[in-house]
Order: C-alpha cells, then structure tokens, then sequence
C-alpha cells in the first residue's frame, strides 16, 4: 500500500472517529439537557397545579384577564359567586360595574377601582388591579378581579344603623315627654296648679324616667352579652323553685288586670347549670309580657317539666295571639306588634331579644306557638346540669375549645373536682366510660343523701 492510500485511509479513519465522538457528546449532553428541560417542565407544571390549589381554596374569588383582555382564569369561588363569568374584561366590566362605578373608572384608565356588586340578598366587593404580566421588563399588562362576599359585614353595618335610629327614637320619646310636663309646671307655676294636677305631670315624668332607666339597663345588658363581657355566675341550681317563685312575686300584677295567674309542675325537674338571675330575668320577661299582652279576666299558666336531658318552662295565655309571619320578628332588638308604634303597653322592644340571648348563654333554645285569637305559649328548653357536664367531658376528651360561658363554668367545675379526687385520670386518658363514672361521683358529691 503506497504513502498516499495510508493518508487517505488513516483521514477516513480520523474523522469516522471524530463523527462518532461527536454522535455520543451530543447524546449525552442532549440528554442532560432533556433532563433539564423536562425537570424544568415539571417543577412549572407543579406550582402551576399547586397555585391552581391554593386558588381553589381560597375564600375570596380571583379571576385574571390577559393582555389580550381575554380571560385567562377564574377560581371555583369566583364563578360560585359570579354564576356567569365574561371572556372578554370590558364585558366583565359591563356586566358586574355599571351600576356601581367601576366600568366608568376602567374607562377614564384608573389602576386600582372597586365596587359593590348586588345578587339577591348577597353583596360582593369587586376589587380591580391593572398588572404588568412577566417580567419588569415586560411591557404587556393584564387585570387581576378580586371578588369577596361582603353580605356579613354589610348586614352588620345595617344592624348597627337601624339599632342607632332606634336608640335615638326610644330615647327621644321619653325626653319629650318630660320635657313637655316640666316646661308646663314651669309655665304654669307650682301656685296655678291644684295638686291633683301636680301630681299628674310629676307622674308623667315619673313614669317616662322610669322608662329610660329601663331601656338603658337593658341596652347595658345586650351589649354586655355582645361583647361577651356580662357576668354570669353559672351554678348548679333548680329550675322548679325558681319558676314558682317568680310566678307567685307576679300574682298580684296580674290580679290588677283581674286575671289569674298559677304555676304547675308537671313532674320530676332534674338541675340546672344556670345563673339564677338570668333565670329569673327570662322567665320576669315572659311572665310579664304575657300579663300586658292578656285581656282583663284571662288566663296564664306557668308550666315546668323535663325531657330527656332537658327541662322547660312554659307560659301559655289566652291572649291575642301572634300571627304566623311575626313569630321570629318578635325577637328581633326593638320589634314591636303594633305597627303604629304606640306606647299602649308600654316595654322598650328589648324584652324577647333579651330573653333569647340569655337562653342561648345557657345553651338552651326558645320556642313559641301560638294563634290568632287563641292566645301564645312560649316554652323555654335548659339543658340538665348532667347533659352540660357530660357534653363538657367529652369535649375535653376530644380536645374542643370551650368558648361559652357556661361550659367554661362547667369545665372550672370538673377541674376542681377531679383535682380533689386525684385517682381519676385527667384528659386525654379519660375514656366514655370514665366520663360516666365521674358525673356519678359529682352527683352523689351534691346529693350525698
């Protein structure tokens, strides 16, 4: 083989060799990088799913629209609040912001609007943001929609304007009342006036005063119970003696109307974990509204009996009677039947509101039925003292926060006696079992006869 074909074929040999050198670098390189651009792909695919998530979760809807001004997503909560959802953001705005604003803002090229949007009974905030889309350097921008059901605290801002007309309008009769007899006992003079008639305007002012401080105590005490600061002093107590008690104190209020007035006790009423006060406050209300709301020679029976793990009281009348479309009004703060307005019987519209918040710190519930013509019977359901402790055990148990004032007295009550009694076991050890074993001991501890 001559010099030139060596040449030749060690060329040929060469660069197969560089071919094929070359062939594998780039195999194994180009796999690497596949390696990264998948290992890139799916750590995108995996916020995306995990944004997705978070979005899906969310209370508050989130909607975003492109550059393009077309739509680009919409979380579950947005479309349950929204029901229809445009693809094109002018739309959006169109629909969901010309009655409140925010269509007009977008037009004038404002950044941040917002709005309220109204759906039946429902109120939304919608919250619009022009955003810059990528990077900073990025010149396209997009429109971020937040939407957040604000029906609570729009409800609540009602609440609180009607609760401060009402105060002012309560507040304001008595005001002029006395205001009127005073300036005519100070026209008149004491001297032009025989004191029959004295006595009369003194009366007046009396009586409206007298109204005032009772509309003040009792705005005093649903605030109170608002703001979770009335002092109740929960105790095991019986709900019978109390029930007869006040009916009795108001025999003779209801003897002035010519009508009777009697308790009956149906049968065995176990304890209650109760304030003896609230008690007494509730079952005064119920009593006395059922005296004014009474014709002259009619009938009210007071009634106490027990459930299953409940006791009752019931005070039935044959008055007037509530129609059917007022029977959950009544309880509503300064709710009155008369739709004039008139003073004839008297009270502040607190009375029912007052009785079912104290109810309810006993965690019990208020029930009424009644009929035109054939009178009410409002009936008043306290859990028994064994039924809070045994709810109260078990939640403990479970590790449930306790935030009602009555089970918290209740939970203070089986600290102490369990820690008086060291050989049973403290939660979380407690078992069904221990907890029936305890309520034995504490019942027998109150009544060791």
């Amino acid at each position: 083989m001559n010099t030139a074909a060596i040449v030749l074929l060690t060329a040929i040999l060469t660069t197969a060799i560089c071919m094929v050198a070359v062939f594998i670098w780039n195999r194994y390189h180009g796999s690497k990088r596949n390696k990264r651009v998948m290992k890139v792909i799916e750590q995108v695919r995996a916020e995306r799913i995990e944004s997705q998530r978070i979005l899906a979760v969310l209370e508050l809807g989130i909607l975003a629209y492109g550059s393009d001004e077309h739509l680009l997503t919409a979380n579950r909560m947005a479309r349950f609040m929204l029901k229809e959802i445009p693809e094109v953001f002018l739309e959006f705005c169109q629909k969901y912001g010309s009655e409140n604003g925010i269509h007009a803002s977008v037009l004038l090229g404002n950044n941040n609007v917002n709005g309220i949007y109204t759906a039946g009974d429902r109120f939304y905030r919608i919250t619009i943001q022009k955003q810059r889309l990528g990077s900073s350097g990025n010149r396209r921008y997009g429109h971020i929609v937040m939407v957040l059901d604000i029906t609570a605290q729009e409800n609540e801002e009602k609440r609180r304007k009607e609760f401060v007309a009402n105060v002012s309008h309560e507040l304001k009769t008595p005001l002029t009342t006395i205001k009127s007899w005073s300036e005519s006992l100070l026209d008149w003079g004491i001297d032009e006036k025989d004191s029959t008639g004295i006595k009369a305007d003194v009366q007046r002012i009396y009586d409206d005063s007298m109204r005032m401080d009772q509309l003040v105590s009792d705005l005093l005490l649903l605030s109170s119970i608002d703001s979770r600061g009335v002092y109740v002093d929960f105790q095991p107590i019986d709900l019978d003696s109390i029930a007869r008690s006040v009916t009795e104190r108001l025999i003779p209020q209801a003897e002035d109307q010519d009508q009777k007035l009697s308790f009956t006790r149906l049968g065995k009423i176990p304890m209650i974990y109760g304030d003896r006060a609230a008690i007494e406050r509730i079952l005064t209300n119920l009593i006395v509204n059922a005296i004014k709301y009474t014709h002259d020679g009619g009938q009210i029976s007071v009634y106490a009996n027990s459930l299953i793990d409940e006791v009752y009281v019931k005070v039935a009348d044959n008055g007037k009677g509530i129609r059917q479309e007022f029977q959950e009004e009544i309880f509503k703060r300064f709710f009155r039947l008369d739709p004039t307005g008139s003073r004839q019987y008297g009270g502040t519209g607190l009375g029912l509101p007052i009785v079912r918040e104290l109810t309810n710190l006993h965690r019990g519930r208020i029930e009424l039925q009644s009929e035109i013509g054939e009178g009410c019977e409002f009936m008043v359901f306290i859990p028994t003292l064994n039924k809070v402790r045994r709810d109260i055990l078990f939640d403990l148990i479970a590790g449930n926060i306790i935030d009602d004032p009555c089970g918290q007295a209740a939970e203070r009550e089986i600290r102490t006696f369990l820690t008086r009694n060291g050989d049973i076991d403290w939660p979380p050890r407690l078992t069904g079992n221990d907890c029936e074993i305890i309520l034995k001991k504490m019942d027998e501890n109150m009544n060791p006869g």
